[in-house]
């Protein structure tokens, strides 16, 4: 019988490269004709998200999306505060080397920070610092031996390896849709300014070949009034959402990360039975993406030889990543916000946008140190009928530790964090209180290298090499040494060394140490 390797599949998600990067992207807004005059602007925010990301050689193209929103005072005297809703296209070019067209790509984006020019009453010149990162992985079909067949004396050095097998990835959308109802009290919409979107209370389940994502999406409205006044009205609203997500081969063991932004968002005010606009259809996009590995614990075949004949072991050397540790946690971040003196005073708080940003992270043995910003825009009425609008912008900053047991420095770290709730309180009409619940999830990843024997050859045995060794060899062990070493070296087996000299189970040896060898052969 033939010399033969026994060989066990696994499917891997092989890292190639990552990188992070910024790019400013510019764009002209112009004023839609049917929108009165910018005389001046309340606050421009946005969000960006990506549309696609394709692998080429060295390098991954990527194209996103930015959506503006635009609150400004006009020229209207009815109605002075107005609002543009618009979005446009970007593409930028990341370099990772040994990319190559097909292989998978996991692209994430926020923005940090925008600025605006106003360059005449119809256009506005915007620049958005967009925030990028990039990750490539090659999936492969890995073939790793496990044992030999064909000959009865040969020897295996076996190890127990875990591989974080890939078992899957997906990336779907989710429609949610609803048609929310005005309060009590609220006049009816004559015209929506704005609307913010944000993704909360996630939730992941798994069962034996499917993901569970559940949460809410949370709208808030800031609208104007079908009233005599043309008051500005605020409104928020919570919408329930379950969506399924079909990965065959994942079990309640599997490991999974799930990624939810928002795509589209299209909001419609809706006539009731008495005529009046008193509905908001709402028709919300999100795109999901899951992927999801299950560990293995596999016997690695390191290496083997034979008493009777040699053995020809062609081996490569794998780079697998395993997952070493991760940590959830949280920390809430509180301030109060003075209205400085160029700013009117606050006669109600519609809404408080949050937006985070890193601005270090430190990776130390068990644990990693985060510091960054949080980015404040307190939207709200002040006691002015001209301007009864205004925003003001204020930076928070915040430092916290997350504990990673088994995290350690140069490991790779995936660190996630989102705003999980925002309450504020009016203290006084030039004060407010925030209060941001933020978020922590971290995932630290080792590279292993492990050698896997890839080939076998019997080659012909040396006689008189065998036969000019001693019958008995006395060996002096040396730093590095293992009985494994030391019995494939005079073809002789690591039970008959320790046979020989009386050594228990340990394989720990003294440098030093002497070791009878009887040749065998």
């Amino acid at each position: 019988m033939s010399l033969e390797l026994i060989k066990e599949s696994v499917r891997l998600n092989q890292p190639i490269g990552e990188d992070s990067s910024q790019t400013i992207v510019e764009n002209d807004i112009i004023v839609p004709d049917v929108k009165p005059d910018i005389e001046r602007i309340l606050l421009l925010d946005g969000d960006a998200y990506i549309n696609s990301a394709e692998a080429a050689s060295d390098k991954l193209i990527i194209n996103g999306t930015i959506r503006y929103k635009i609150l400004y005072v006009s020229d209207d005297p009815e109605q002075p505060v107005k609002s543009i809703n618009t979005s446009s296209g970007f593409t930028y070019y990341m370099d990772i080397p040994n990319t190559r067209q097909g292989m998978n790509s996991r692209v994430k984006c926020s923005i940090e920070h925008m600025e605006y020019e106003i360059l005449n009453s119809r256009k506005i010149n915007t620049k958005a610092i967009v925030n990028l990162y990039g990750r490539v992985l090659n999936q492969i079909e890995q073939y790793i031996t496990r044992d030999f067949e064909g000959l009865d004396d040969i020897q295996i050095l076996k190890s127990s390896v875990t591989i974080n097998s890939y078992t899957g990835d997906s990336t779907t959308e989710c429609p949610v849709k609803d048609t929310l109802e005005l309060p009590a009290g609220k006049p009816a919409i004559r015209e929506i300014l704005r609307n913010d979107v944000k993704v909360s209370g996630k939730d992941i389940k798994v069962v034996e070949g499917r993901l569970i994502a559940e949460g809410e999406v949370n709208v808030s409205t800031l609208y104007i009034g079908d009233d005599e006044l043309r008051s500005i009205q605020y409104m928020e609203h919570e919408i329930p959402f379950t969506h399924f997500i079909d990965l065959p081969d994942i079990d309640e063991n599997s490991y999974c990360n799930v990624d939810i932004d928002i795509r589209d968002v299209m909001f419609e005010p809706e006539e009731d039975a008495d005529g009046e606009l008193r509905y908001l259809k709402s028709e919300i996009m999100l795109g999901v993406y899951a992927e999801a590995y299950g560990s293995r614990e596999i016997d690695l075949a390191e290496d083997a030889y034979s008493l009777k004949t040699r053995l020809g072991l062609e081996k490569e050397q794998l780079n697998i990543e395993e997952l070493a540790a991760q940590g959830r946690g949280q920390v809430t971040i509180k301030d109060t916000i003075d209205i400085d003196g160029d700013s009117p005073e606050i006669s109600e708080v519609f809404n408080v946008i949050g937006r985070l940003t890193m601005s270090d992270c430190e990776i130390m043995d068990g644990r990693v140190v985060i510091e960054g910003v949080v980015e404040c825009d307190i939207l709200y009425l002040a006691g002015n009928e001209q301007q009864p609008v205004y925003c003001i912008t204020r930076e928070i900053p915040f430092k916290q530790t997350l504990e990673m047991k088994g995290i350690k420095q140069g490991m790779r770290l995936e660190l996630d964090m989102e705003i999980e709730h925002l309450s504020y309180s009016m203290i006084s009409s030039k004060e407010v209180e925030v209060r941001f619940v933020v978020g922590l999830l971290g995932r630290a990843a080792n590279q292993v290298t492990i050698p896997v024997i890839v080939k076998v050859s019997e080659q012909p045995v040396d006689d008189k090499r065998l036969k000019s060794q001693p019958s008995i060899t006395i060996y002096f062990t040396q730093p590095g040494d293992t009985l494994w070493k030391i019995a494939k070296k005079y073809s002789t087996t690591v039970d008959e060394i320790k046979k020989d000299n009386d050594i228990g189970d340990s394989d720990v040896l003294e440098v030093g140490s002497q070791i009878l060898i009887p040749r065998k052969i």
